[in-house]
């Protein structure tokens, strides 16, 4: 599994640039432009942007480096990632508690599945989307400390 090492963010009158590679790649670092983000922050600016960052680097990034548009996103690593596995560590402890004929029946359609395993699935979504909102809520303070200290953009 690879790991998107990021070194720098920013926002161009056209868009959404990152310069990044994959852990599992050889090539250098490269710019490009995020169609998905320049999307996001047409639509909802900065906060939308911080938001989507920040769930990259507790899910699937890393910094890569020390470049500035990068710093700001170091306090949101710790404890997001500490939410992450707290919320992992949850389901999969519930996981653990399902009996072998239900855990057994997890990747069947939802017709398929025993009670147990349909009410563990929708544990496993609840859980996802509270640990989702509290990372909005930790990358919110990224913007609102911004535009406090005067800087609202990267």
């Amino acid at each position: 599994m690879s790991t998107e090492l990021i070194r720098q963010v920013g926002v161009l009158p056209d868009g959404v640039y990152f310069e990044s590679k994959s852990s599992n790649d050889d090539c250098p670092f490269h710019i490009w432009k995020c169609d998905d983000l320049t999307e996001i922050y047409n639509k909802e600016g900065q906060r939308g942007l911080d938001r989507e960052i920040v769930i990259m680097l507790c899910e699937y990034a890393e910094i890569s480096g020390n470049y500035p548009s990068m710093e700001r996103y170091r306090p949101c690593i710790r404890p997001g990632r500490a939410l992450s596995k707290r919320s992992l560590d949850t389901i999969w402890q519930a996981y653990r508690n399902l009996a072998p004929e239900d855990a057994a029946t997890i990747h069947n359609p939802k017709e398929q599945q025993t009670q147990a395993a349909q009410a563990w699935r929708q544990f496993q979504q609840d859980t996802h989307e509270a640990y989702r909102k509290r990372l909005v809520r930790l990358a919110a303070r990224l913007t609102e400390k911004a535009s406090r200290d005067g800087k609202g953009r990267l």
